[in-house]
C-alpha cells in the first residue's frame, strides 16, 4: 500500500515538477516555519498543523522526520521513532497525501549529526548511539563521549551526542538517508540541521586524526591536547600554523561533505530544493562549528540557507543582517526567526524588517508556540493577503 500510494502520488505531482524549479527561483515567496517531530505522531496532529498554516499563508513547512537519529517515515536504514504508536501508520506518507493538491510546499528536515539529547540513552538497542558507536564525534578533552554520560556532555555545555562528520561510512549512512527518502517521498526539499561539528574542541575521532597525518605528518593531539608543550617546542608561529591547518582540514572536509550531499540530489531529482539551517553568525560558524556556510551558497551546493537568527536583542538581531547583507550579497538565504524566547511584538517588528530586505523570505521556529499566539497569527493573515 505505501509504494502504490507513493507512485500514483509521484504521477499526480509529476505534472507539476517543470514549473516546480520556475516557481522557486528566489526566497522572496518563502514563508516558512519549521515543524518539530513530536506534531507527526498522528493524523490529527499534522491536520492541526496545516490548518493552522494554510489559514496563515504559509508557503513551506520544514517538517521534522529524523530527529535523533530515528525516522518519521518508513526508513530503509534507521530506527522508526517510539513516539509513533501505530505501526501501520507513517508520518510522511500522510502529511504528503494531504497537501497534494495545495499550495505548501514541504522540506524534509534532516538533523545530520546530531543523534541523541535525553539524560538516559536510547532504549532502542538498534539505534545508531548502539549499532555504531564507534562512529561517535570525540573531543579533545573527553575521547570517549559515552563514558559518565550524560554529566561530561553537559558540563562541556553540548547538546548531545553527535557522529564525525568527517567517518566516511556515517556519511555514506546518511547519503542512503536521503537517496532512500527522495526516491520514495515526492517531497519538494532536504532541509539540513546540526551540518556541523559539536563545537572546536571535536574531532578527533581515530579515522579523523588518520586522515590529517596522511597530509601532514603530525598527529593533530600533539598540538590539541598539550598546545603549551607544543608552542615550547616549535614556537607559537609554528603552533598557529599546525592549528590553522587542523581547523581548515575540518571545514574543507565538511564543505565537500555538503557537496556530495548536493551532487546526490542533483543526480537523483534536480527539481528538491537543497537548504540547510545555519549558524547565525557567519565567523562564528567558520571558526566554532567549521561550517562555511556562505561558501556553500556561493558554490551553489545550497539553493538557499536559513540563517537561524533567534537572537531576541534587536541590536544583536540587527548586526547579524547587516552581516548577510555585507557578506553574502546576491547568495540566497532567508532568515530564521524565534518564536520561543520572545514576544509577538518583537517577532512582528523582526518579520518587518526581513520584509523590506532583498531577499525577504523568513522561517519561524517553531510551531510549538504558534497557536497560542493570537496577534502574531493576526499579523501573519493580513501578511498573507497583501
Amino acid at each position: 500500500m505505501h509504494r502504490i500510494f507513493l507512485s500514483l502520488t509521484f504521477v499526480l505531482l509529476s505534472t507539476l515538477s517543470t514549473s516546480h524549479g520556475a516557481e522557486f527561483t528566489d526566497t522572496q515567496s518563502i514563508r516558512g516555519i519549521w515543524v518539530v517531530r513530536h506534531w507527526l505522531t498522528s493524523p490529527a496532529r499534522i491536520d492541526s498543523v496545516l490548518a493552522l498554516c494554510r489559514h496563515l499563508g504559509f508557503t513551506d513547512l520544514f517538517v521534522q522526520i529524523r530527529g535523533r537519529g530515528d525516522a518519521y517515515y518508513n526508513s530503509q536504514y534507521e530506527s522508526r521513532a517510539r513516539e509513533i504508536k501505530d505501526p501501520e501508520f507513517d508520518p510522511l506518507e500522510y502529511l504528503l497525501s494531504q497537501t497534494a493538491n495545495d499550495h505548501l510546499r514541504i522540506h524534509a528536515w534532516l538533523n545530520v549529526f546530531y543523534i541523541w539529547s535525553k539524560d538516559t540513552l536510547p532504549s532502542d538497542s538498534l539505534h545508531i548511539v548502539f549499532r555504531r558507536n564507534d562512529w561517535l564525534a570525540r573531543s579533545v578533552y573527553q575521547p570517549d563521549v559515552l563514558i559518565d554520560y550524560p554529566r561530561a556532555m553537559k558540563n562541556a555545555r553540548l547538546e548531545g551526542l553527535y557522529v564525525s562528520p568527517l567517518h566516511q561510512e556515517a556519511q555514506e549512512h546518511f547519503i542512503n538517508i536521503v537517496v532512500d527518502i527522495i526516491q520514495h517521498y515526492p517531497i519538494s526539499g532536504i532541509h539540513l540541521d546540526y551540518i556541523r561539528y559539536p563545537d572546536q574542541s571535536f574531532d578527533i575521532h581515530p579515522q579523523v586524526v588518520k586522515g590529517f597525518k596522511r597530509r601532514y605528518v603530525l598527529d593533530p593531539q600533539q598540538f590539541l591536547v598539550r598546545p603549551e608543550i607544543f608552542a615550547q617546542k616549535f614556537s607559537i608561529a609554528g603552533y598557529e600554523i599546525f592549528y590553522n591547518q587542523w581547523r581548515k582540514y575540518l571545514m574543507n572536509g565538511l564543505s565537500d561533505f555538503v557537496k556530495r550531499i548536493s551532487q546526490t540530489i542533483r543526480v537523483e531529482n534536480e527539481q528538491i530544493f537543497l537548504s540547510a539551517a545555519v549558524k547565525p553568525d557567519i565567523i562564528e560558524a567558520h571558526w566554532r562549528y567549521y561550517q562555511d556556510w556562505d561558501r556553500w551558497l556561493k558554490e551553489r551546493w545550497l539553493d538557499f540557507a536559513v540563517p537561524m537568527n533567534y537572537a531576541n536583542d534587536s541590536q544583536v538581531f540587527h548586526q547579524r543582517i547587516d552581516q548577510y547583507l555585507d557578506r553574502l550579497g546576491d547568495d540566497p538565504y532567508i532568515v530564521g526567526i524565534s518564536l520561543y524566547n520572545q514576544d509577538e511584538q518583537q517577532i512582528i517588528r523582526k518579520i518587518a524588517q526581513v520584509m523590506t530586505l532583498e531577499h525577504p523570505g523568513f522561517v519561524l521556529f517553531s510551531f510549538d508556540q504558534l497557536p497560542k499566539m493570537k496577534r502574531l497569527q493576526q499579523y501573519l493573515k493580513k501578511l498573507a493577503e497583501n
